[in-house]
């Protein structure tokens, strides 16, 4: 087999990915995955599993996460699937069960950053993350506030990978949220605009610096600020106020319930208070 028939077989894998309507983010992270398979292979050889195990060992020895590593493999299980080679499937790296989270952000650093976000007079990164906190919504689906949307406390369709949602809005947050478009006159259509052209959103990247920069104005560690880390931050609380994983996992639109599980566990140092407290 030739490194071009290898590519001519990615470019109709990846084109079949978009036609079966996956997320452009989606499409992307497969090429990078098959990419760097392609860069392994020389211009010929033979697919076979030697091959493929030779890949893995590389993986391996390249020192990514075991997560990253993962990832290759289930893509290029898939592009193999595509292939007509599903008997080459490389098995996954065994990972232990994690049954902490490190570097979560915790309820007094989520106040600092609301409160240096007010500081720094970044208003719109105030509301921006009161809404990670009290929906636990995914990065890309801060679209879906629109000052349309805010006329009820339930946003129907929002759409993320594959899935079709409703994100459930308290009072208190939307009345927060109609007190600010009403401040900044924002009358109809997406309420986080960018500064260089207001018909366009906030982009993900600048939401994501500007979090870092909140961070550290706050004293907080920049790496563990990051729009997700709300989403385990609202997981817990909500599971404290006795929601449980059933309803949740239907609020953070996870397919399973294992998933939802994850995002409620505790960090070491939450354990390590909870143990402090115990007495003999």
């Amino acid at each position: 087999m030739t490194k071009k028939e290898i590519i001519d077989l990615r470019n109709s894998f990846i084109t079949n990915e978009r036609l079966d309507e996956k997320s452009k983010r989606t499409t992307i992270s497969y090429t990078n995955a098959i990419n760097k398979f392609i860069d392994f292979i020389p211009d010929t050889f033979d697919l076979n599993k030697e091959l493929l195990i030779n890949y893995k060992d590389k993986l391996y020895n390249e020192g990514y996460a075991i997560k990253t590593r993962n990832q290759y493999i289930i893509v290029l299980n898939k592009f193999l699937k595509f292939a007509d080679h599903s008997d080459l499937k490389l098995k996954k790296f065994k990972e232990q069960q994690k049954s902490s989270i490190d570097d979560i952000i915790e309820p007094q650093e989520h106040k600092r950053m609301l409160r240096w976000a007010k500081r720094l007079n970044m208003i719109d990164m105030y509301y921006i993350i009161e809404i990670f906190a009290s929906v636990g919504i995914r990065l890309d689906e801060l679209k879906y506030f629109t000052v349309e949307n805010l006329q009820s406390n339930y946003i129907k369709g929002a759409y993320n990978k594959g899935k079709e949602r409703t994100l459930i809005v308290t009072n208190e947050l939307r009345r927060d949220l109609k007190h600010y478009c009403k401040e900044n006159k924002i009358e109809s259509g997406i309420i986080f605009r960018s500064p260089v052209d207001p018909t366009k959103m906030l982009s993900n990247r600048c939401i994501e610096k500007r979090l870092k920069k909140i961070a550290k104005k706050a004293k907080i560690n920049p790496d563990k600020i990051h729009p997700h880390a709300w989403r385990h931050l609202f997981a817990k609380k909500c599971k404290e106020s006795g929601i449980d994983l059933d309803e949740l996992r239907d609020i953070l639109g996870h397919k399973s319930i294992e998933t939802t599980a994850l995002y409620t566990m505790t960090s070491m140092k939450e354990k390590k208070e909870k143990l402090e407290k115990i007495r003999y």
